[in-house]
């Protein structure tokens, strides 16, 4: 950019030198009333000061080119840059189409990524009302175990005391069998008891007969 503006300075300031040269030239050239081809002096002082001109403007831009090398290359390869510049458009408006391409692809994106973003909410809904619901499900199973485990306690109670019924039961039977042992042999010693007293009774009357 410094480079340009020196540039454009310098070409600003070395054309009002050619220009107040041939000026002068011209103007000398017009009072010597000097002649060239069979020209007026005026004549010959505008031919003389358009030549000089010319002359000073090549010099001015071989010293350009000289040392400007971007110069050079901007006007001796301008058909070049020219096509350069046109490729760039080219390239530029294909860049163009691609962004908008892109951009339409990211506009899209950005669609499927809300209904995503939409779906992935609703998953996370359903997912805390199933932790809820799991939750809830834990609470009551923790409720029916101690339910269970207590109505197990009452069962091994009831065990124990049933046992303690049949071991009364057993002694009770036990009790009963003796008991029904004790009442045969009564009922045997009465039966013989009996016995015995009829055939007292059948002695007693033989003796009372004779």
């Amino acid at each position: 950019m410094t480079a340009g503006i020196i540039l454009v300075l310098a070409i600003l300031v070395l054309g009002g030198v050619i220009a107040n040269i041939s000026d002068r030239l011209g103007t000398k050239v017009g009072k010597a009333r000097l002649r060239l081809f069979n020209l007026r002096p005026r004549d010959t002082a505008a031919l003389v000061t358009m030549v000089t001109g010319s002359i000073l403007s090549a010099l001015t831009l071989a010293i350009l080119f000289a040392t400007s090398k971007p110069l050079r290359k901007g006007v001796f390869r301008i058909d070049e840059i020219q096509t350069k510049l046109n490729e760039t458009r080219k390239e530029v408006t294909k860049a163009e189409l691609e962004i908008s391409l892109i951009k339409n692809e990211l506009q899209k994106a950005r669609g499927d990524l809300e209904l995503s973003l939409k779906q992935l909410n609703q998953v996370n809904q359903s997912l805390e009302k199933t932790l809820l619901q799991k939750a809830e499900t834990e609470f009551q199973l923790k409720i029916t175990k101690e339910q269970l485990n207590q109505v197990q306690a009452v069962k091994t109670r009831t065990q124990e005391e049933l046992k303690q019924v049949q071991k009364a039961k057993a002694r009770t039977e036990a009790e009963l069998n003796l008991t029904q042992n004790q009442l045969k042999s009564i009922v045997q010693q009465k039966e013989t008891l009996r016995k015995e007293i009829e055939q007292l009774q059948i002695e007693r009357q033989k003796i009372l007969k004779d």
